[in-house]
């Protein structure tokens, strides 16, 4: 067993008890060092542009520039009460210099401040944390419970005009040495030196909810802060400009003006102290703090304080180490993904190459840094820097799942496309094909963690060079509560009830991936996690099996199981980019105006936390009842060749169609305009049934997508001999022959399942392939299974799934020559293992999958290699896990590998998949 820690100690961090006991840097002064710290970028072929554009800032005169310094703190949002365009007040009101008591809308246009409309006749009264009352005037929308702090947002915008300035006076100083460059710059220092001590903590983050903190004493709310809000604290872009103009003498200057020590005064009153309120924050790893662990370490170089610098590194380890899957994700979004990456990269460049001054080790870890370089020294951080990629659209976007932000590229454009997956953040992509014929059908059972939708089983389905069956991803608009909630998402609502989304009560359970069976794929995997607010609810679990057809073509069975509670929504959404075009093989006779239910009431969103019933979102709906097999075309306006035909299965069901709002069609982020909410529409399917509880539903759909013309000339579901509605069998008939395949929930020993037509199966999943109706078996999968036969053709398995024992995990990271599974149960000797998946089940019935290297047997052990770190330790006879989220499983640890057998007589030159 061992007990070694994961944190990592980069290679430039020597320990103190090698070297020295700890020394103390009292005394050390910012002059001790030299400055510049940092080149800010300067170039010094552009002097003269540097100092044509502090010409301009000059001529301003200095009073002016002293007075866009705010008195007493900003308000970070403000929304335009005249056409409340854009979304949630961000980057809604504009202001110049050339106005400078003026506020304009960049949407409308309207001057809302001054404007007699809207009066700031209303004050928001608190206090700082120097016990001063501070008074925040404000205009109220009765109607619209909002408020509008115009005059505090107006001197947030003069504040980033001013930094601005004083980064064009500081990069003219350095480059010239004129002192009339620095002499403004050291009195803006100066001036926000005296004022920073009465700014109020406010929570600051929404527009209109603006709130004086209850303690104006550190630690502060996520949301709140005395510079702005959102680990911000710290003035970065003030610190660069201290560091440019440090060795001025204009700091000694104006101390003898002033009567005290201006530059103590600005590092004290000011930076240090910013410093202390970042320092005493509890938000320690999360996707924003890569901001302020930046400034904590700028604050220490620029000012000599190899303390802070430290514990900035201290942050940094924190976050790679328990903010991160082991597969490399972030655990909320593939945005979150990268926001949290560009915070942490900013403070790895802040830090790369510093060494502490000589003699010092650090009082806290007694450890001290010697040409820090944290991307080569941290090799964790090299395989999550760009791990969500590995799920992203081939045109290099990111799949759009939980917050995370639509159409987004991160990655270059491919070429070719295979199957992937995110075992631990809980996402697989089933893909093949080249150029604009590649295609992913991805299946999403992550947890909720943060920035999370109501999403468990979701599908996304990417073909043709299109998004066709969407996931709507990331809004800041009114409709936010919709694209979280799970009727967006192209899965099941049990009972018309939003799943749960509360951390590690909604995780999914990976059951079987096989990336490449000879060219078919296939994930399935467990969601009743999701639904644990709802009681009875057994049974709630995807399996997608993608089956090429051509090199241009592919289809997907996709086949839902839900079991308990009294009604089942099976919802499926249209591209959300393009206008496209619904159509039904049913007479859908009647019409309703929504899917609301009688004596719900439908109440309007009017901002990002309004909150109203999805089902009100789904309009304009033709329907009828029915039992009949359904298909249903989502095909594209601009190109009515190019679309999806999806061939469903469900039973006895109502079939709704309408259409529901194109959330991302009103704008990208801050830029979104909601009033544009009901401007763009898409399409929607949504197929209900009701019964008795615990109802029973099986849908079984093939989704076809094409360019041209549909290529599946039939779909249908075979009969059983003996009938068992837990049984699936579909007979897909198109251009390259006739599949069929057969899922079942057996577990060994396997029962003997028959098709009317002869089809016999023991197993979890039969395939079989034949050129043309009637004709012979040219190809056969058997997966999970011992027995699969039609006609003369027979393939067998002598074992379905490996099993066992988990006894022991051997890590590279923790000094072991593997990653490695130490196991008690039968592997098969002649199996190559290498590829396939194996599935462990932690107790409390959590799964994930591990990718297999290969088996070692020695020394009358049993080791399965693995592809990659396995991020668990075994500890006092308990599994944990070393990265995110942490958990630690008390007692047995068993595992599956399942396994598939194929049969192919294409032969050279025929249509294999």
């Amino acid at each position: 067993m061992r007990t070694q820690s994961n944190r990592l100690r980069p290679r430039g961090i020597v320990l103190a008890g090698v070297i020295m006991t700890a020394c103390s840097m009292a005394g050390a002064s910012t002059l001790d060092i030299e400055h510049p710290v940092y080149r800010h970028d300067i170039d010094p072929k552009r002097r003269a542009s540097y100092e044509a554009q502090a010409q301009a800032v000059l001529a301003l005169g200095e009073a002016r520039l002293l007075a866009l310094v705010p008195p007493r703190g900003v308000v970070s949002f403000c929304e335009c009460p005249h056409c409340y365009g854009g979304v949630e007040g961000n980057g809604v009101l504009v202001w110049s210099i050339e106005k400078p008591d003026q506020l304009t809308c960049r949407y409308c246009g309207t001057v809302v401040f001054p404007n007699k409309n809207y009066p700031e006749n209303q004050v928001l009264i608190g206090k700082n944390r120097l016990g001063e009352e501070i008074r925040l005037p404000y205009y109220a929308n009765e109607k619209r419970h909002t408020r509008h702090f115009f005059t505090g947002h107006m001197w947030m915008l003069k504040r980033q005009w001013l930094l601005q300035r004083c980064l064009i006076l500081a990069r003219a100083y350095q480059t010239s040495q004129d002192e009339s460059y620095a002499r403004p710059l050291v009195l803006i220092l100066d001036r926000f030196a005296q004022v920073y001590p009465h700014y109020p903590a406010l929570h600051n983050r929404s527009a209109g909810h603006v709130r004086f903190c209850k303690n104006q004493d550190p630690p502060y709310n996520w949301d709140a802060g005395c510079w702005g809000f959102f680990h911000c604290e710290i003035p970065k872009t003030l610190l660069a400009c201290y560091d440019m103009v440090c060795e001025s003498p204009e700091f000694e200057k104006l101390s003898k003006e002033r009567g005290y020590d201006v530059r103590q005064k600005i590092e004290n009153d000011f930076f240090r102290e910013t410093y202390r309120i970042a320092f005493a924050s509890p938000y320690v790893v999360g996707n924003v703090v890569g901001y302020d662990i930046a400034g904590m370490a700028i604050v220490g170089r620029i000012l000599n304080e190899p303390s802070y610098v430290h514990e900035s590194v201290r942050r940094i380890l924190r976050n790679v180490n328990e903010g991160f899957f082991r597969d490399g994700f972030w655990h909320e979004s593939p945005s979150y993904h990268y926001m949290t990456i560009g915070g942490l990269l900013n403070a790895f460049r802040v830090v790369v190459g510093y060494s502490d001054p000589p003699g010092y080790i650090d009082a806290v870890d007694k450890t001290r840094f010697d040409h820090f370089d944290p991307e080569r020294d941290l090799p964790l951080f090299a395989r999550i820097r760009n791990a969500p990629s590995i799920l992203d659209f081939p045109n290099g976007c990111s799949t759009p799942v939980h917050d995370t932000w639509p159409n987004r590229k991160r990655s270059k454009p491919r070429t070719r496309t295979v199957s992937t997956i995110a075992p631990a953040f809980g996402h697989a992509s089933l893909g093949r094909g080249r150029g604009s014929d590649q295609m992913q059908a991805q299946l999403h059972f992550s947890g909720a963690y943060g920035h999370a939708h109501r999403d468990d089983l979701n599908l996304t389905l990417f073909a043709k060079e299109h998004e066709m069956l969407p996931d709507l991803g990331y809004t800041w608009t009114q409709a936010r509560h919709w694209n979280t909630s799970t009727l967006a998402h192209n899965t099941v609502v049990v009972n018309r009830t939003d799943q749960l989304a509360q951390p590690g009560a909604s995780d999914g359970d990976l059951r079987c991936y096989f990336p490449d069976l000879a060219g078919i794929s296939l994930v399935e995997a467990d969601g009743r996690r999701g639904y644990g607010n709802l009681k009875g609810i057994d049974t709630y679990r995807r399996l997608l099996l993608m089956m090429p057809v051509s090199a241009a073509d592919a289809y997907v069975v996709d086949i839902f199981r839900v079991h308990g509670g009294t009604i089942h929504d099976w919802a499926l959404h249209g591209d959300a980019d393009e206008d496209s075009v619904a159509s039904c093989n049913l007479n859908l006779a009647e019409s309703r105006p929504n899917l609301l239910e009688a004596g719900e009431t439908w109440h309007e969103p009017t901002t990002e936390n309004s909150s109203f019933s999805p089902y009100g979102m789904v309009r304009d709906i033709h329907w009828a009842s029915t039992t009949k097999d359904i298909r249903v075309d989502f095909t594209y306006a601009a190109d009515p060749t190019l679309g999806i035909r999806t061939h469903i299965n469900a039973g006895a069901c109502d079939v709704f169609l309408g259409r529901a709002p194109s959330v991302r069609r009103t704008g990208f982020g801050s830029r979104a305009d909601g009033r544009k909410l009901y401007d763009f529409w898409m399409p929607m399917l949504v197929l209900r049934r009701r019964g008795k509880a615990p109802l029973h539903s099986i849908f079984s759909a093939v989704h076809e997508p094409f360019h041209g013309h549909p290529f599946i000339h039939k779909v249908e579901r075979l009969h059983l001999v003996e009938p068992d509605d837990t049984v699936v069998a579909l007979r897909i008939t198109h251009t390259a022959g006739v599949d069929t395949v057969v899922q079942t929930l057996d577990r060994p020993p396997y029962p003997l399942r028959r098709t009317t037509d002869g089809i016999q199966l023991r197993g979890s999943i039969g395939i079989i392939r034949q050129a043309r109706p009637g004709g012979p078996v040219i190809e056969a999968r058997l997966i999970e299974g011992v027995e699969l036969s039609y006609g003369p053709m027979r393939l067998t398995s002598p074992q379905a799934a490996c099993s066992g024992k988990i006894l022991d995990v051997e890590r590279k990271l923790d000094g072991d020559p593997l990653n490695a599974f130490l196991v008690e149960g039968e592997l098969p000797a002649d199996t190559d293992l290498h590829g396939r998946w194996l599935i462990a089940t932690e107790p409390g019935g959590f799964t994930q999958g591990y990718e297999i290297d290969r088996v070692v047997r020695r020394d009358g052990r049993t080791r399965i290699v693995l592809a990659r770190d396995p991020g668990l330790r075994r500890e006092k006879g308990n599994m944990h896990e070393v990265y995110f989220p942490g958990r630690t499983f008390k007692g047995e640890t068993t595992f599956t590998i399942p396994l598939a057998v194929a049969l192919d007589r294409t032969g050279p030159g025929s249509p294999a998949p």
